[in-house]
């Protein structure tokens, strides 16, 4: 057989939706430190929908599930609210997965073993935002936001408005906002690691920062998250690769590399 004898599994969901509701969430497990020493990054799990053309017209989104670590875990959760458009670019991956029930619990076969099938994970290596969804901003407005920053302003969209600066201000703190315990944080819902161990909260969290950057590209990807609204530097996308920010929208370009997607060997939640 002529060729290579390995291969790479790409991704690409585009202008795709953030698709949680009332029994739909984002799950985040929080930074933690293993029973046995090991640190695990943040984690999060992104549920979306694709609304693709259909010939009949009546055809259902396809539903999907992403995975975040680390600091992108962590910015997503703070910005990722219902109905939000986003592109994202991820690696694509296979696995034997525990089975678990809607509550949680572990399916065990007769024996008493674990009952394992073959799953599949798709970890995000790179991403576009796109645009809040409309009945998500009217929602903010009115009765304020889940991510529990108050309301949002009503002109926050109106370039120089007071209520602009306003809106850029709150970001800014969301930005600088860590886990700090409870069962939410920003729009996701917190779920405990599977095995325990030590939650980190806070400032603690960077802790891994440093462990999880095993190259350059991994580092460039953590400099774009912590920048994320704060470096108006390109005004040229680029879907595949390249750190800089739109200089108009201020919106980041999409990362460089990907982060360490087994720093627990956690697999992505069974859909």
């Amino acid at each position: 057989m002529s060729g290579s004898s390995h291969g790479k599994s790409k991704h690409d969901f585009i202008n795709a939706r953030i698709g949680t509701n009332d029994k739909i969430k984002m799950l985040y497990t929080p930074a933690h430190i293993r029973t046995d020493g090991k640190p695990v990054s943040a984690r999060l799990v992104v549920p979306i929908l694709i609304n693709e053309y259909s010939k009949t017209g009546n055809g259902d989104p396809n539903s999907f599930r992403l995975v975040a670590w680390g600091p992108l875990a962590d910015m997503f959760a703070r910005n990722l609210s219902k109905g939000k458009e986003m592109t994202f670019f991820c690696d694509g991956s296979s696995y034997w997965g525990n089975v678990f029930y809607s509550d949680g619990t572990q399916v065990l076969q007769k024996d008493g073993t674990a009952l394992q099938t073959r799953q599949t994970s798709f970890t995000i290596r790179g991403f576009l935002w796109g645009a809040d969804s409309k009945g998500t901003v009217a929602e903010e407005i009115l009765a304020g936001m889940k991510s529990g920053e108050g309301r949002r302003p009503a002109q926050w969209n109106i370039p120089g408005s007071p209520d602009n600066q306003a809106w850029k201000a709150m970001l800014q703190m969301r930005k600088q906002t860590f886990y700090q315990g409870g069962n939410t944080f920003g729009y996701a819902t917190v779920v405990a690691p599977r095995g325990g161990g030590q939650i980190l909260v806070g400032d603690q969290s960077k802790v891994l920062r440093t462990h999880a950057q095993p190259n350059v590209q991994t580092q460039l990807l953590v400099n774009q998250v912590q920048n994320t609204f704060n470096q108006p530097v390109q005004s040229q996308l680029n879907p595949i690769g390249g750190v800089g920010y739109n200089a108009t929208t201020g919106q980041p370009n999409p990362p460089v590399g990907g982060m360490v997607q087994n720093q627990g060997g956690l697999p992505a939640l069974p859909a």
